[in-house]
Formats: structure tokens, sequence, C-alpha cells
């Protein structure tokens, strides 16, 4: 089978149906989407989808801003629930540093135009009921945080991208991208060849691999990340009505889920996860590493969370991350490839904006939000060297979630 078409997104998570959505939102309506599993098998499907506002350079939390509002674009389309869930969040101070760290966030959180609330800890207990506030001197409460639901944010996408004429395919795994010249030419899949123009890698922590079949150089480093989910309470939690709570000096972060919660935190030395038989990261679906021990966390939550239920089920997935902790979104160094990945834990939130922004960079040539501190190419010929771009991941995750 042969196709041609004006742009094919590679990637069926969160990310590659924002970005087929809104390509047919500017027009691009003959857009192709593949995925080689199931939508969101990659990466997607395994996200904690915290979102907040309150970190990266000032276009970061331009993307994040974005969601909320196009959620309610897409249920008002669909007719579905977008996933997006606005509990808002808490942010946990229990050593001075903290403390001065929180008030001079609330500064910058104040000139972005963040609503943020500085809180004694008697104060903000009201909002969790559920937490031992016990040596918090002090907490940030942020109405606008919440977080997404992975699977139904990415459904409603790719339905309303389907709505607008957007083919999407799925079990179709591409083996190969195509040129002409120096330029993008299609690509070769499992069904046959699709010839197109416009090809945009959207596949989280695969996309070097991806992008090597061009000899673009795309720096996306799979890194391990892992979280635990408990049992239900009694009675069971409702996840809608509980805020997201972060603790940083216990190395913890919080939030409803399945009448329980998810617990997790972030590892001291950040593992990369290059398959070891040289094969490309998420060749199978639904991909996860073997449990670390958890004991530290448990110990953690519990303290701050009495009668926390026992802990069901571990999830250790693979996460893209880039040499300096921001995502990739634009073009790459090979003429008609696009990317938009790299999202690091960030993803679910990033990816409304990301596919607005890619969509538009691609369709008019520029963006309504400046896109340049997200510039693949700003690493220059460092980006070829898998040794420097692991590091420098590995580096950037253990700076971002300290």
């Amino acid at each position: 089978m042969t196709t041609d078409t004006r742009a094919v997104v590679i990637g069926g998570g969160i990310v590659g149906c924002s970005v087929a959505y809104h390509l047919a939102r500017l027009g691009w309506t003959d857009t192709i989407l593949v995925e080689q599993h199931d939508l969101t098998d990659g990466t997607t499907w395994h996200s904690a989808g915290f979102v907040t506002a309150l970190r990266g350079v000032p276009a970061h939390r331009k993307l994040v801003s974005y969601y909320p509002a196009l959620a309610r674009v897409l249920a008002a389309e669909t007719g579905r629930d977008a996933g997006w869930r606005p509990v808002g969040g808490l942010r946990l101070a229990t050593t001075s540093a903290r403390v001065d760290e929180l008030r001079r966030q609330a500064h910058a959180a104040e000139d972005a135009g963040i609503m943020m609330e500085l809180r004694t800890a008697s104060s903000a207990a009201p909002l969790a009921p559920l937490l031992d506030l016990d040596g918090v001197q002090a907490a940030a409460w942020l109405p606008g945080d919440g977080f997404v639901r992975p699977k139904d944010a990415s459904a409603t996408l790719a339905e309303a991208a389907g709505a607008l004429g957007v083919q999407v395919k799925k079990g179709v795994k591409v083996s190969g991208l195509k040129l002409n010249g120096k330029k993008i030419a299609g690509v070769t899949t499992s069904e046959g060849t699709i010839h197109a123009d416009t090809v945009v890698l959207a596949t989280g922590a695969a996309t070097a691999s991806l992008g090597h079949l061009a000899g673009a150089a795309v720096p996306v480093v799979p890194l391990k990340h892992q979280y635990a989910v408990t049992a239900a309470f009694d009675p069971a939690l409702d996840p809608d009505k509980l805020p997201t709570v972060r603790d940083p000096d216990a190395n913890l972060y919080l939030r409803g889920a399945g009448g329980g919660l998810i617990i997790g935190g972030y590892a001291t030395v950040p593992e990369p996860a290059w398959p070891t038989d040289g094969s490309a990261p998420l060749a199978e679906p639904r991909a996860l590493f073997k449990p670390q021990s958890t004991e530290e966390l448990a110990v953690a939550a519990a303290a701050r969370v009495p009668g926390l239920p026992d802990i069901i089920k571990i999830v250790n997935g693979p996460e893209g991350f880039t040499p300096d902790g921001e995502p990739l979104i634009g073009a790459t160094e090979v003429p008609g490839l696009w990317v938009a990945a790299g999202m690091g834990l960030h993803g679910l939130g990033l990816a409304g904006g990301a596919g607005k922004c890619l969509a538009e960079l691609i369709t008019a040539g520029q963006s309504e939000w400046d896109m340049q501190p997200f510039n693949p190419q700003r690493f220059g010929p460092f980006a070829h060297n898998r040794h420097w771009i692991t590091t420098r991941a590995v580096d950037a995750f253990q700076r971002t979630f300290r």
C-alpha cells in the first residue's frame, strides 16, 4: 500500500494526538497519525498526570496553562470527558530553606500571573484533611494545579482529530524515514509507504531512535521513573476532590487514584533505560521495568498520611528527558522533520500547548508563544553523542527534582 498525504504524525500518545488534532484545526486535515501499538501504549498510559505551571521557563508555563481551556473545547466537540481534573495543588515546606524557596516562587508566580497563596500548616490542613502536617512550616496553595487522566485525554484528542479528517492508524510500525535528497519525503511502515513532505516525531522515549533513521539528532534519553499505587481507603477516597501534594523535603508526591493514592518520589541517581539489545525503546506495548525498592517511599508516605493502605502496584516505566530538562518542540536539522518530545514527567500537562504551537510552526512558520527555548537544535553537535546526552539528561533530572 502506498499513500500520499500532507503530514504524518508518528506516535499515538497524548502529544502525538494533540499535534494531529491541532494540525487539523489549522486546516491540515489530510494528516495521518500512526501508532505501532494502541493509543497511549508507549509512555502516556503510565503517567501520573500531575500538572503545574510553577516550573520551567515562561514558555513552559504558557504551554501548561493551555490544557484546561482546551479540555472544555474538546468536551464540547466530542461529548467526552477530556480528562482534566482541576483539584489544585499543595506544596509543603518543612525547612527554613524550603520556606524561603516558596516565598521566591510566590513572587515568580505573581509575575507570571499564576495564582499561589502562602499558608501556615493550620490554614492548609482543611485543603487535605488526610495529611498529617506535623513539621510543616509553610505550604503553598496553587488552585490552578491539577492532574490529567491519560486515557481520557488521549482518546478525546484522537476522536476530535478523527472528526476533523485525520486518519488514526493503530498497530502500524514505522521502519524507516524516506528522504528526497536532504529533505523528508515520507515514512516506511509495516503497511507500506506513506509519502509526505511533513513528518512529526511524537514518540516519547523512542524519539532519538526514530530521528536516527533520517540522520537527525533528536536528544531524548529514556530514563526510568517509578511510583506506587496503594489499595483503596475505607471509605474510598474521591480523586476528584483531593489536591495534588508535593513534599520535596521528604522526596514525596501524592494524588488520589482508584480510591487510594499514587505515591511517588524521584531517584537520587536516575537510571538510563536504553535497551541493551540495541532495539528502540518502547518496542513492546506498555513496557515496564523490574520494580525497585519502595521502602523509603512507603515510610515517607506513611508519615505524611496516617492509615496509609498497603501498596498494591508499582509502576517503573520509561520517560523521555532532554539534556536540559526542557522539551523539544520544533524543526529538526532535516527539512520537513519535526519533533514534539522529551517532555520529562510533564507530558500530560504540556501536550495540549505543545501540539498547538508545533502545528502553528508547521503551518504558518511561527507560533503564538515563543518556542525558541525548546528549539530541538539548541544543543548543536553534542546532540549526536549518546554518552553526552545521557549524562546531561541524568544531571537535568537531578537538578529539576531536588
